[in-house]
C-alpha cells in the first residue's frame, strides 16, 4: 500500500511536461522491501511490486503501456539490486564501508536496468530516449541511496555530542535546506545542507545520520516539486528540458548520500574499535590487578616504568605511585647480576642489558634473575620479557611478567646438592665395591693354594702314607678334609663371581652332554644327599642330550641347585632333577618338596651373599653365592634360570640353555675347550 501511495503521489508531483517523475521514493521502499523477503517468497514479492506500481502509473493517468514498462522497471530494478545480497541475510547488514560499496555497486546496476527499460517505454521508435533514462537513473538511485540504508541499520544509535549539540544539528538542518530551497536560491547554494549533514554524521552515527538524509531528501523534492529552490530557476533560465530538474535534485541527494553515509559508518566502526579497546583496556587493567602474585610491569622504549601491578607492589614493597614515569628496572634488578650481563653482553647496564637478546627478532624469552625489594630481600624470579608493538611493527616499549620463584629454585638447589652427594657416596660405593671384588679376589687365590695343600696332605694321612691312623684319628682327618674341601669351593665360588663381575669370566666351550653334566654333579653330591636323608631322583632321556658348554660350569649351576634343594628339604623329603629337550633348548628343573620361598624374596634370590629369613632363622648353612653364580652361568651361556614357588610346598628352579646362544658378551665371552 505505501509503494502504490507514494508512486501514485510521484505521478502527480512530476514537473509539466515530464515523461518521470522528480523523484520515485517508491522504488527504495521496494527495493528494502526485497530485501527484507525472505528468498523462498521473492518472486511472489517482485510480481506484487510490478502490479503495484504498474497500477499506480495508470491511476496517476499514464497510458497502459506506460504503466506496464514503467511498472516492469521497478521489478527489474529489484531484482537486480537483491541479486547482488544473494549471499546475505534477509535483511543485509549495513555496517561498513564494504557494505555501502556492495549497495552503491546494486544501486549503480539497479538504477540503470530501470533506466534502460523506462526510456525504452517512453521513445517513440524503441529506442532509449536519454533524458529520460537519466531522470530515471538519478531518481530512483537518489531514492535507494537515502531510504534503503535507513532499513538496514543493525546498530544501536552512537551519539558522541551533548545534548545542546543534538538540538542545535537539526535546526541548522533546517534552517540551511529552507534558506535555500524555499526560496529562488543561486545554484551554488544547493549544496548547502550537505556539511551540516556531515556534521550529524559524524556526531550521532548511521542510523542518525540515514534518518536525516530521508527527512533532508523529502523536504528538498518537495520544495523543488514547488518550484522553490535553486533549480527550477536555473532549468527555465538556461531552458533546461523538465527532467533536467529532478536530475539536478537527485544529483544533490546521491551526493549527500555518498558524502554522509561513509563519514557515519567510519564515525561507527571508531566508536565500536574504541570501545572494544577500552573494554580489552579495562579487562587487562583487571587481570593485571587481579594478578595479586604474579608482578606485571610494563616500561617505555627508554626503559622508564609504565605500569606497576599489585602483583609487583607485593613482590617488591614500592607502590605504582613509587616507580611509574620515576624509575627504570634497575631500580629493583641485583647489581651485580647487572654488571655481569652487562660484561656478557658488552652493553652498559640498563634496559637494554635486559633486551639484548630480544632486539632485532620477534618473540619473548624467559630467563631468571635477582631482584631486591625495598627492604633489600633477595628474590629470584622467573622473569617473562616480550616487546610491545605499535601498528607499524615497531617496538614501543616492554612488557615484564614475573614469578617469584626463590623458594622453588633454593629448593632445586638444595635437590641438586643432595644428588650430586648421593652420586659421590654411590661412586665410592662402586669404588668400595671393586676394591672389596679385588681384595676378595687376591685373598682367595692367596688361599686356594695353601689349601689345595692342606687337602693334600690330608688325603696322605687318610691313605695311611704317613703311617696308620686310629679310628678317632681317621674321623677328626675325614672332618678336616670335608671343611677343608667346602673352604675351598667358597674360595672357587668367590674367585669366580670376581672373574664375573670384572669381565673376565670366560667359558671353555666343547661338546658337552648335559646328562653326564647331571650326573656327575650328583656323584659329588651323592654323601650329602644321604647324609640328609632326602630321596633324590634324576629323570633324563635315553638318548644324549649334547650342545655347545662349557661342562665344568654347568656342573658347578647343576651342583649349587641340587645342594640348595637338599639343604631345604627335611630328611624323608624328595628332589627330582628332570633333563629335557625340545629342540631348540635344553632344560634342568630341580624341584623339592622343601619348605619353599616367601613372595617378598624370590626377586632377590640371585643376589650375592643374600640369604633369605627363613635359612637365617633355620641356621641352614650357606654363603649366598650359589644361586648367584647359577645365574651368571647361565646368563654366560645365553640362557635363565627362573624360579617358582609355594611357601611350605616346594620350589621348582629352572636352569633353560639355548642351543643357539645370543649373549650380551658376544663371542668375547666364549673360547674353544
Amino acid at each position: 500500500m505505501l509503494i502504490f501511495f507514494l508512486a501514485s503521489a510521484s505521478v502527480w508531483l512530476a514537473p509539466q511536461g515530464s515523461s518521470v517523475a522528480a523523484w520515485w521514493p517508491a522504488s527504495g521502499v521496494a527495493v528494502a522491501l526485497g530485501l527484507r523477503t525472505r528468498r523462498d517468497r521473492l518472486a511472489a514479492t517482485l510480481v506484487a511490486i510490478v502490479v503495484v506500481t504498474t497500477a499506480a502509473n495508470v491511476w496517476g493517468g499514464r497510458t497502459w503501456g506506460t504503466s506496464v514498462g514503467f511498472g516492469l522497471a521497478n521489478g527489474a530494478e529489484v531484482a537486480v539490486v537483491v541479486w547482488f545480497f544473494r549471499s546475505r541475510p534477509a535483511p543485509p547488514p549495513f555496517a561498513s564501508l564494504t557494505d555501502l560499496g556492495r549497495l552503491v555497486l546494486a544501486t549503480v546496476c539497479g538504477a540503470g536496468a530501470a533506466a534502460v527499460i523506462a526510456g525504452l517505454t517512453v521513445a517513440p521508435v524503441g529506442l532509449v530516449t536519454p533524458a529520460a533514462a537519466r531522470a530515471v537513473f538519478a531518481s530512483h538511485a537518489a531514492a535507494i541511496l537515502v531510504i534503503v540504508p535507513m532499513t538496514m541499520v543493525h546498530l544501536p544509535q552512537q551519539a558522541h555530542a551533548g545534548r545542546l549539540e543534538r538540538v542545535l544539528q537539526p535546526l541548522v538542518l533546517a534552517a540551511s535546506i529552507g534558506g535555500v530551497y524555499a526560496v529562488e536560491g543561486a545554484l551554488p547554494l544547493a549544496f548547502a545542507p550537505m556539511p551540516v549533514l556531515v556534521w550529524g554524521a559524524a556526531r550521532f552515527g548511521v542510523r542518525f545520520a540515514t534518518v536525516e538524509l530521508l527527512l533532508s531528501g523529502i523536504a528538498m523534492s518537495l520544495l523543488t516539486t514547488a518550484g522553490r529552490g535553486p533549480f527550477p530557476t536555473t532549468a527555465a533560465r538556461w531552458d533546461y528540458p523538465p527532467e533536467m530538474v529532478g536530475t539536478m535534485l537527485q544529483a544533490v541527494l546521491v551526493s549527500s548520500a555518498l558524502v554522509s553515509l561513509p563519514v557515519a559508518l567510519l564515525t561507527d566502526e571508531l566508536s565500536a574499535l574504541l570501545a572494544r579497546a577500552r573494554a580489552s583496556a579495562e579487562t587487562l587493567q583487571g587481570v593485571m590487578e587481579a594478578a595479586t602474585q604474579t608482578a606485571i610491569i610494563t616500561t617505555d622504549v627508554l626503559g622508564r616504568v609504565t605500569s606497576f601491578n599489585a602483583g609487583a607492589e607485593n613482590l617488591l614493597g614500592w607502590t605504582a605511585a613509587d616507580v611509574v614515569g620515576r624509575a627504570t628496572p634497575a631500580l629493583w634488578h641485583d647489581e651485580g647480576q647487572l654488571a655481569r650481563r652487562s660484561a656478557d653482553t658488552g652493553l652498559e647496564p640498563g634496559l637494554r642489558v635486559l633486551v639484548a637478546s630480544l632486539e632485532g627478532r620477534p618473540g619473548s624469552e624467559r630467563r631468571d634473575w635477582t631482584w631486591r625489594s625495598r627492604g633489600g630481600e633477595e628474590l629470584i624470579v622467573s622473569l617473562r620479557v616480550s616487546p610491545l608493538l605499535d601498528a607499524a611493527g615497531q617496538v614501543t616499549g616492554w612488557l615484564g611478567i614475573a614469578e617469584d620463584v626463590t623458594r622453588s629454585r633454593r629448593s632445586e638447589q638444595v635437590l641438586r646438592s643432595a644428588l650430586e652427594r648421593e652420586r659421590e657416596a654411590g661412586q665410592r660405593l662402586v669404588e668400595l665395591d671393586r676394591a672389596k671384588t679385588e681384595f676378595v679376589a687376591a685373598v682367595s687365590h692367596e688361599l686356594r693354594t695353601p689349601m689345595t695343600s692342606v687337602i693334600g696332605n690330608l688325603e696322605l694321612l687318610l691313605d695311611d702314607e704317613a703311617g696308620s691312623v686310629s679310628a678317632s684319628q681317621r674321623a677328626a682327618l675325614e672332618r678336616a678334609d670335608r671343611n677343608a674341601r667346602r673352604l675351598l669351593g667358597m674360595l672357587e665360588e668367590l674367585l669366580l663371581l670376581s672373574r664375573v663381575e670384572s669381565g673376565t669370566f670366560e667359558l671353555r666351550v666343547g661338546r658337552t652332554d648335559v646328562r653326564d653334566v647331571v650326573e656327575q654333579a650328583l656323584h659329588t653330591l651323592d654323601v650329602t644327599r644321604v647324609r640328609s636323608g632326602v630321596h633324590v631322583e634324576l629323570h633324563e632321556p635315553d638318548h644324549p642330550v649334547e650342545l655347545e658348554a662349557d661342562g665344568e660350569q654347568l656342573e658347578r649351576a647343576v651342583m649349587n641347585l641340587v645342594s640348595n634343594a637338599v639343604k631345604f628339604t627335611p630328611a624323608g623329603g624328595r628332589v627330582d632333577i628332570d633333563v629335557e629337550d625340545d629342540g631348540t633348548a635344553v632344560t634342568v628343573s630341580v624341584s623339592d618338596t622343601g619348605v619353599g620361598i616367601e613372595a617378598a624374596d624370590v626377586d632377590r634370590l640371585f643376589d650375592r651373599f643374600y640369604r633369605a629369613p627363613g635359612a637365617v632363622r633355620g641356621a641352614v648353612p650357606g654363603t649366598g653365592l650359589g644361586l648367584s653364580i647359577v645365574k651368571a652361568v647361565a646368563e654366560r651361556h645365553g640362557g635363565t634360570v627362573t624360579v617358582a614357588s609355594t611357601p611350605g610346598s616346594g620350589s621348582t628352579f629352572t636352569l633353560r640353555l639355548p642351543r643357539n646362544p645370543s649373549t650380551p658378551e658376544g663371542p668375547a665371552g666364549r673360547v674353544g675347550a
